[in-house]
């Protein structure tokens, strides 16, 4: 586009407390076309105005800004005009991450309020200096609000944040009270957890009973356990505890801790007893008393489906080491386990694993021995003949024709290798292209530091430590550009039967790809994070119903659904 093509970008902000009338996006919208009409005689028809109410300046996750940001790396924008600069950032990596996008495409900054545009190297400087001042002001504002909050939860007040389950707010008292509604429900789980209830069975009596929570969803052991531990329920006040909602736990010395602040909801020596026994039981839970606690590998975590409710499983605990060092993972339907609303059963590893190599050990097989295999029958057959210590009878029909489809290149969907081909030839010709351009700035650095050092009538200091920045800059974002591209050709290097060659890698290195019968033990007790990892490389995910894998979904998109006797 020609310069005169290109649109003049107007953003306009207002975050909820600044929305006064001195700057309000009605004055600033108005004082930004009144200069562009009366000082830089713009026509304006190529005005185009980008307005965020109510959106803070601390971060660019705003929608118009983002609009504007994308015309403006197609090349569409010619100014970015602003009213202040703390309209459009008050983050100084975000600006400068920004600034660097309208200096590569020739967008000139105005700031109205600070008089200033970056078509002049004074106005670029000053505009560098605004900024540094408009983000230390942003964090001291922000440090003085933390000060004044941890000074009124101090003083025992509230903060405004969401009061907890058993409690309501009353306006009058600006504090929590007990609620008349859900105080008792409180009340009578804590005394259910000391006659013997777990979280999770207190969660089961809650959902049956329509025992509703504060925001009106389902109970699961983890809101028990939360409801049941948190002090303000025995009277004391807790502030400054995590660093968001479900964030991670602060230091002691920043939480603030005061006592006897509110009326108790529960006695307190009946809450610190259900404490008690809650950290007991956890530390039964997560004690391992025949081997050293380690770090421990769940191969399968994240890849099973209920076939009931469709909620992933999740690892409900570690059996025993057995002699031979194998120590299979036993998993549970995250909704059967956290809401007690599913009925399906619990899946051990010792049942899933051996099936799932042997399953792959198949599908290897049958990509080396495809010329041969003249229909699905006798493709069927071969991957039965690897699973005949299983009750498994046959692989649903359509499942067998996609699989003949990949085998010999029939398809005309996501198995077609020509468009990933295609793209994965773009990719190295971008890569190739990218490592001349990181040459090239590796040279002119080199070049740079020759001309500084021993040219006499070199540049001067200042000089030389803005330019060899911005090619160290350039540097970093070449490489950042290599590493996307090789992260996605990993990513997308899952096309027609490469997943079965890089299951065929595995088993050949563990000297296994025989075509027998795999022991799968073996393998897992010799490396749980390498099968772990290799299975995750294959499978995308697996179903299971009653116990049995009824549906294999691996990475290329190939579903296998199975049937049984």
């Amino acid at each position: 586009m020609s310069e005169k093509e290109k649109i003049v970008a107007l953003y306009v902000r207002v975050s909820t407390g600044y929305q006064v009338d001195k700057d309000s996006l009605p004055f600033q919208k108005k004082e930004l076309k009144n200069y562009c009409e009366h000082v830089l005689h713009i026509n304006k028809n190529r005005i185009e105005v980008f307005e965020d109410a109510g959106k803070s300046g601390k971060n660019t996750k705003r929608p118009a800004f983002e609009r504007m940001m994308e015309k403006v790396k197609s090349g569409q924008v010619s100014h970015v005009i602003v009213y202040k600069i703390d309209r459009i950032s008050r983050n100084l990596v975000d600006f400068s991450l920004m600034y660097d996008d309208f200096k590569y495409n020739n967008v000139t900054f105005i700031s109205l309020n600070e008089q200033f545009d970056t078509s002049s190297a004074i106005g670029e400087a000053i505009l560098k200096i605004i900024l540094v001042f408009a983000e230390l002001e942003r964090k001291l504002t922000s440090e003085r609000v933390t000060d004044v909050m941890i000074g009124r939860a101090q003083n025992g007040q509230w903060n405004g944040a969401r009061v907890p389950y058993g409690w309501d707010w009353d306006e009058e008292k600006q504090m929590p009270v007990h609620s008349k509604k859900e105080a008792q429900y409180g009340i009578d789980m804590y005394h259910r957890y000391l006659n013997g209830y777990s979280t999770l069975r207190i969660a089961r009596y809650n959902n049956e009973h329509s025992i509703p929570t504060k925001r009106g969803g389902e109970w699961s052991s983890k809101t028990v356990g939360d409801f049941l531990r948190n002090p303000i329920n025995k009277g004391d006040y807790r502030y400054n505890y995590r660093n968001s909602a479900r964030g991670k736990k602060k230091a002691k010395e920043e939480v603030v801790y005061i006592k006897n602040v509110f009326p108790p909801l529960i006695d307190p020596q009946i809450f610190d007893e259900v404490n008690r026994r809650l950290d007991e039981n956890y530390k039964k839970q997560n004690t391992n008393y025949m081997f050293p606690i380690r770090k421990q590998c769940n191969i399968f975590s994240g890849l099973i489906i209920c076939g009931k409710c469709g909620a992933h499983y999740q690892v409900c605990r570690k059996d025993e080491r057995r002699l031979d060092g194998f120590r299979p993972s036993n998993y549970v339907c995250t909704r059967k386990r956290q809401k007690a609303i599913c009925d399906s059963l619990n899946v051990s590893e010792v049942k899933i694993g051996p099936f799932m190599i042997n399953y792959i050990a198949a599908m290897v097989d049958i990509s080396q021995k495809r010329k041969k295999l003249k229909d699905k029958k006798e493709l069927e057959q071969l991957i039965l003949s690897h699973m005949q210590f299983t009750d498994l009878a046959g692989i649903a029909d359509d499942s067998l024709q996609e699989t003949m489809d990949l085998l010999y290149g029939r398809s005309t969907n996501i198995w077609s290798s020509s468009p990933i081909e295609k793209e994965s030839q773009d990719n190295e010709n971008k890569k190739n292209k990218l490592k001349e351009n990181l040459q090239k700035t590796d040279r002119a650095l080199e070049r740079l530091k020759k001309a500084y050092l021993f040219d006499d009538d070199g540049m001067d200091e200042k000089e030389f430590l803005e330019m060899k920045s911005k090619l160290e800059i350039d540097r970093v974002k070449i490489e950042n550009e290599i590493k996307d591209i090789d992260n996605d050709a990993i990513a997308n290097n899952v096309n027609q039967i490469d997943f079965i060659k890089t299951a065929s890698q595995f088993l050949i290195i563990h000297k296994i790809n025989s075509g027998e019968f795999i022991d799968y033990r073996s393998l897992a007790i010799l490396d749980e994070e390498s099968m772990k990892a290799f299975m995750n490389s294959v499978i995308d995910h697996i179903v299971v119903l009653n116990r049995q894998i009824t549906e294999i979904v691996f990475k290329n998109g190939l579903s296998h659904k199975l049937l049984y006797r």
